[in-house]
């Protein structure tokens, strides 16, 4: 409820304004503050790009690297523009596998690992022969999905991250402080729920940031 403030003249007005105006200023960002959150995002938005993953251990390399080769080459199931992302995926893991050192493990970016996990979840063949072809790697596709699964959400949960950055930016760009609490975004106080609004909508489209979809990683 709004509070009621009776006033006697227009002298008295105009001081309980200069007060609120005041009491409003004091609880806003500052441009530093400001400054600090862009740079806190942009760092970690940064590093998050150059970012690999690793996908069993150092001795799996050869077995992991060489599966997904395979597979991509004769049990991928693609369809319309997938094409392109199977051919990106293939030409990572080749390179990896060029430029690999003695004691690194197989490794993925975060995108890799998002279409590697989507295209073994999408599997084709044709026939009997196709069938058995894949139960001969049964064992290692089973492993590359759990453990890709397993990096795969721990990036995941580092975009939510990258995420609450940006949200809380982009309200310190507004002239407010966005507080987390119990796992829910408020703003100023008050629960910034709202289920039906789409990510980053109404934001500045050159400060974005967001988990790709599916179609996002078969355009790429």
């Amino acid at each position: 409820m709004a509070k009621e403030i009776k006033l006697k003249n227009v002298e008295e007005a105009q001081h309980e304004l200069a007060k609120l105006s005041l009491d409003a200023s004091l609880n806003k960002p500052t441009e530093e503050e400001t400054l600090a959150a862009e740079k806190e995002f942009g760092n970690a938005q940064e590093a998050f790009k150059i970012k690999t993953y690793a996908v069993g251990e150092v001795e799996d390399f050869d077995k992991i690297s060489n599966f997904i080769l395979d597979y991509l080459e004769n049990y991928v199931y693609w369809t319309k523009n997938g094409w392109m992302g199977v051919l990106k995926l293939h030409e990572e893991v080749t390179e990896t596998r060029k430029n690999h050192k003695e004691g690194e493990a197989f490794t993925l970016g975060y995108e890799a690992l998002e279409f590697t996990f989507y295209a073994l979840t999408n599997p084709g063949g044709s026939g009997m022969s196709s069938a058995k072809a894949i139960e001969k790697v049964a064992d290692v596709y089973i492993k590359v999905m759990e453990l890709g699964g397993i990096e795969l959400e721990k990036a995941r949960a580092e975009i939510k991250e990258l995420q609450w950055l940006q949200d809380k930016w982009n309200a310190m760009l507004q002239g407010f402080y966005l507080e987390r609490e119990d796992g829910i975004e408020k703003l100023d106080g008050i629960p910034n729920e709202k289920p039906n609004e789409k990510p980053n909508e109404n934001k500045d489209p050159n400060n974005t940031f967001k988990s790709p979809s599916p179609d996002d990683l078969l355009e790429k």
